[in-house]
C-alpha cells in the first residue's frame, strides 16, 4: 500500500522541496500552506500515515494544532513535528500534545525519510478497517471512509463529531445521555464537563443538518 503524507508549511519553497522528496519515495503527498477548516477537512478525508506539521505555520501554532488533531479529535495518523526550535521545553510540550516524533531543521533529505519509514514501521501490518456503512433516512454513514452522505452531499467530520454521529445511528431508537456518550467516545469513566458533548453536537448539526439530532431535555440525544 502506498504511504500517505500530509504537510503543513507556509514555507512555500520548503513545502516544494519536500513534497518532490517524499514523491519520489513513491509516497501520496498532500501539501496545505494555510490552516483553515477546509484543509483540515482534506486531512480527516485523507487519513495520512504521517502529518508532518511546521511548528511556525501562519494563522496557528504547531504544537496546539497537534493537540486538536491526535487528542481532540483523535486523529489515527503520525504526527511529527518539523522546527528549527531546539528548546527542550519546546520538545516536552510538543510530545505531551501528542506528537510522535520532533525533527530539526534543517535535517538531509536522505535522514527525513529513513526517520518517517521507521515511523510508518510502528504500524500493524496488514491492518484493514472493517468497512460498515449505516443508513438511516436519508443519511449514511460509512465508517470505513470515515464519510457522511446526506441527500447528495458528502461530508467529512473531525473523528470525535464522527463517533458520536456514528453512536447515534448504529441505535437510532435509543436515547444516549450525555454522560453516556462520553464514556463511549472518550473512553474514560467520568465526564467533567458535559458541555463538550453539546458543542460537539451543534457542530455536527452545522454541518449534517439541523433536524438530524433531536435534543431530549433533561436527558440527552437521540438521532431524529
Amino acid at each position: 500500500m502506498v504511504p500517505v503524507i500530509g504537510i503543513f508549511s507556509n514555507n512555500l519553497s520548503e513545502l516544494k522541496d519536500t513534497q518532490r522528496v517524499f514523491e519520489a519515495e513513491g509516497f501520496t503527498v498532500f501539501t496545505y500552506s494555510v490552516v483553515n477548516e477546509n484543509n483540515l477537512n482534506s486531512v480527516y478525508k485523507n487519513h495520512p500515515d504521517v502529518l508532518l506539521l511546521d511548528l511556525n505555520i501562519d494563522n496557528s501554532d504547531g504544537i496546539e494544532l497537534c493537540y486538536q488533531l491526535k487528542v481532540e479529535n483523535a486523529l489515527n495518523s503520525f504526527i511529527v513535528l518539523f522546527t528549527d526550535h531546539q528548546e527542550e521545553y519546546i520538545q516536552i510540550e510538543a510530545f505531551k500534545a501528542g506528537a510522535d516524533d520532533y525533527i530539526i531543521k534543517p535535517i538531509n533529505s536522505r535522514i527525513l525519510i529513513k526517520r518517517i519509514k521507521a515511523l510508518l514501521k510502528r504500524k500493524p501490518l496488514n491492518l484493514k478497517k472493517q468497512a460498515k456503512i449505516l443508513s438511516y433516512n436519508n443519511l449514511k454513514v460509512d465508517r470505513e471512509s470515515y464519510l457522511v452522505f446526506n441527500q447528495g452531499r458528502t461530508i467529512s467530520l473531525p473523528r470525535k463529531e464522527f463517533e458520536m454521529l456514528f453512536l447515534l445511528i448504529n441505535k437510532p431508537q435509543k436515547v444516549f445521555t450525555r454522560e453516556e456518550i462520553f464514556r463511549k467516545i472518550w473512553k474514560e469513566k467520568d465526564c467533567m464537563n458535559t458541555r463538550i458533548i453539546d458543542v460537539h453536537i451543534r457542530k455536527i448539526r452545522e454541518k449534517v443538518g439541523e433536524n438530524v439530532i433531536n435534543t431530549i431535555k433533561g436527558v440527552g440525544y437521540q438521532l431524529a
